[in-house]
């Protein structure tokens, strides 16, 4: 239903911006949560 399509756009949003975003784009989840201390 509602959840499942809100789980597949977080999911889908997710990775863009993981592998489009230059900010993250080649970065681990690590060293991206590391540079917002």
């Amino acid at each position: 239903g509602t959840f499942a399509i809100y789980a597949a756009v977080s999911m889908g949003t997710l990775l863009f911006v993981c592998l489009c975003v230059p900010e993250t784009k080649g970065r681990t989840l690590e060293e991206i949560a590391f540079s917002f201390r």
